[in-house]
């Protein structure tokens, strides 16, 4: 049986399978019979206490000069929190008494007399700030509801709640979620499949790599840009240079410039730059920033004010020289009078798109002839560094730079402190005894190796283990030839009777450790031949054959 029926509690219409079915749900039932006995019981004791019967505001006052909050707020017809809110704030003036809170009645009537003129909360709200909503946020920064909370949540963006609805304050969702939709150069950046494809890495170890290395990115979308820079760095594919700045070869490739043009740019808007090792580094926002506004359509008008602003000479002042001039009268090259005036911000005049400089400071900053004046003591300048250590003079700019030598600066004439320099370049001189004796003869590595036989590794192991006195010269390692012979003579000599430790390691597939800790406990006749310890074979295969058996 089917019989349509309405719910008798909520009134919503539903199939009934009796005639006695009255509700439409047990949930509706359950209401109906709590809400039947609440009203029992309020009108039985209605009936047992006719005095507390609720009164309507016109009984309670009676004519009161003074009410309770209870009487204040169904006067007002609010609710007893409400009353006491009010008065904390100081709205509404009461007395407290011991055990009793009176209200003034004149003191409510008179809340009504001027009463500031009525404003929704949401006008209150547009007053200070605007706000977005969810939806108008996922239409301009094309984002999820997801992306939303979490930028929301990462940026401490506050939320405002009216009814359902929320809403976030526009000036800093502008701020922070700017960056989504913020025009980028893809050229500077790698996407999660273009590294899977370079580095021959999954999704998941890409993941891994720019979360451990905690790589720059970028988000728009559902797509994540990584820094080139920073991931061409760290694998090696780029030199160990700041990813924040360019390299004048990265900006030849990136924008197709001459070197000629990036110096342009970076010396007349100083940009940031500065000299890292053998490179010459440009600070990487600053000079994107600026071809950016180049690039704009008023960026012609803006050079024309800037040229403008320029002071207007058609006479040359007296004291003034061009940089003909100057390369004429010091014998260097137009390109290398610009590159030092640029480093050493020599102040200039532009007349008729030709640079002028005063002639006393050229002459100060030209000046550079170490016998032209005093050699401090203790001090060595950079060429005489590379004759003596055999290496080349930018060799010794960048080892002085890294280890941070001591040096002081006279006349644009770089010195540096002779004890500081010796230490650093120690590895790179024999000592004074085989720099006296004309007779040492020295080797290569190559040499060596072909010599004995013996692959890189093996030959690098056998100078270091056996002490082989070595110099460098201009980066080529070299060593004593008699030395090399004399570890060769000792060990042929020996080599029927005895054996080294190295050997004893090899032919039983030992370690080091293991094989000292043998000779160490263990009675096995042994000689002694200048640094080397020779053990007798016939002890040392006795000693192991024990060893194997117990």
């Amino acid at each position: 049986m089917e019989i349509q029926k309405r719910c008798k509690y909520c009134g919503r219409s539903f199939i009934a399978h009796k005639m006695t079915t009255i509700y439409c749900s047990p949930s509706c039932n359950n209401k109906d019979y709590k809400r039947a006995i609440r009203q029992k019981q309020i009108a039985d004791y209605c009936d047992a206490h006719p005095e507390d019967k609720e009164d309507t505001p016109k009984d309670v006052l009676h004519g009161k000069a003074f009410l309770t909050p209870r009487e204040a707020a169904k006067l007002l017809g609010i609710g007893k929190s409400s009353v006491y809110r009010e008065l904390a704030s100081g709205l509404i003036k009461a007395v407290q008494m011991k055990g009793k809170t009176l209200i003034r009645r004149a003191d409510i009537e008179r809340l009504f007399d001027n009463p500031p003129a009525y404003q929704s909360h949401s006008e209150k709200k547009q007053e200070k700030r605007e706000y977005y909503t969810f939806r108008q946020i996922m239409e301009k920064f094309k984002c999820s509801k997801k992306a939303i909370m979490t930028r929301v949540e990462k940026y401490n963006i506050p939320k405002v709640y009216q009814g359902r609805n929320c809403f976030f304050d526009r000036a800093l969702v502008d701020v922070h979620f700017a960056q989504l939709i913020a025009d980028i150069d893809l050229r500077d950046y790698y996407t999660i499949p273009q590294l899977e494809e370079k580095y021959k890495m999954s999704h998941a170890a890409v993941l891994s790599f720019v979360t451990r290395n905690k790589i720059p990115r970028i988000t728009q979308g559902r797509t994540v840009y990584y820094s080139r820079a920073h991931v061409d760095t760290l694998k090696g594919e780029r030199e160990s240079i700041d990813p924040n700045y360019y390299t004048y070869a990265e900006v030849m490739e990136k924008y197709h410039f001459s070197k000629d043009q990036i110096s342009y740019y970076v010396h007349n808007y100083e940009i940031d730059n500065h000299k890292q090792g053998r490179f010459t580094v440009i600070n990487r926002k600053e000079f994107d920033r600026i071809i950016k506004e180049r690039m704009e359509t008023n960026s012609l008008e803006k050079e024309k004010e800037r040229r403008a602003k320029l002071p207007k000479l058609n006479a040359i002042p007296e004291g003034y020289i061009s940089v003909a001039q100057i390369a004429e009268k010091y014998g260097v090259t137009p390109k290398h009078v610009q590159a030092k005036t640029r480093e050493a911000k020599t102040p200039k005049l532009v007349i008729k798109h030709l640079n002028y400089y005063n002639e006393a400071a050229i002459e100060q900053l030209f000046n550079r002839d170490p016998e032209k004046f005093e050699v401090p003591k203790d001090y060595i300048t950079a060429q005489e560094i590379a004759k003596r250590f055999k290496v080349t003079v930018h060799h010794v700019h960048g080892r002085t730079r890294e280890a941070n030598i001591p040096k002081i600066t006279v006349k644009h004439v770089n010195f540096y402190e002779l004890k500081a320099v010796e230490v650093l370049f120690a590895k790179n001189e024999a000592s004074e005894e085989l720099q006296k004796n004309e007779n040492a003869e020295w080797l290569s590595g190559t040499d060596v190796e072909e010599m004995l036989g013996i692959t890189t590794c093996a030959r690098r192991s056998f100078v270091s283990r056996h002490k082989i006195p070595s110099k460098k010269e201009h980066g080529i390692a070299y060593y004593l030839r008699s030395a090399i012979e004399d570890v060769n003579n000792t060990l042929a000599k020996y080599s029927d009777q005895y054996y080294t430790v190295e050997q004893i390691c090899e032919k039983f597939n030992m370690d080091r450790d293991k094989v000292y800790g043998m000779l160490r406990y263990s009675n096995v006749r042994k000689v002694h031949e200048g640094r080397f310890a020779l053990f007798l074979k016939e002890d040392i295969i006795k000693m192991i054959h024990e060893r194997q058996f117990t």
